[in-house]
């Protein structure tokens, strides 16, 4: 089962006055919002999702996403700058206790370099059409290339099992 916490933002949650190393593979344990918040500039660690408009509600456990979409702007950065990532979520649900989980990885060449899990529950409390915004610091170190950033949306009613119920992915660029 899926853990419900935060791993932790790795390098690409990271921005310090003079920016973050990047770490050699995946961030360690112990690198925790704790031990992050002296570098914290401008950074949202959690994301606030806000609804704009209300859909049609659906029996007691029911769910059904109707739209996930990312997008990063602006699409190439540089080192020591900052992109944002905007998340664009329609869907439907039934009352009742829902946890909705994300999992966002950050690749660059097949590699997995960065990671976040948050539980997003207490946002998306009835059906509707939400938009978050989330900044994603560049650390001074990160590599040139190419970078995928994958979302992943895990539900559960209760007790129950987690259920993938939503996907969506973007890319973006560092420059050198």
């Amino acid at each position: 089962m899926p853990r419900w916490r935060t791993l932790g933002a790795a390098s690409l949650a990271l921005i310090a006055a003079g920016c973050a190393p990047l770490p050699p593979h995946h961030p360690p344990r112990a690198h925790t919002r704790a031990a992050a918040a002296g570098c914290q500039v401008g950074t949202a660690w959690s994301t606030a999702y806000a609804r704009t408009r209300i859909l049609g509600q659906l029996a007691p456990g029911q769910l059904r996403v109707l739209h996930y979409h990312l997008s990063v702007h602006p699409g190439r950065g540089e080192p020591c700058g900052s992109l944002v990532l905007t998340k664009n979520l329609a869907l439907q649900r039934g009352p009742g206790p829902l946890h909705i989980v994300e999992v966002r990885n950050f690749y660059t060449h097949g590699r997995l370099v960065a990671d976040h899990r948050g539980f997003i529950g207490r946002e998306i409390t009835t059906s509707g059409i939400y938009q978050a915004r989330v900044t994603l610091p560049i650390p001074q170190q990160a590599p040139p290339g190419r970078y995928d950033v994958v979302s992943l949306l895990y539900a559960r009613w209760g007790h129950g099992s987690p259920a993938l119920i939503a996907r969506a992915s973007t890319t973006f660029r560092i420059a050198p």
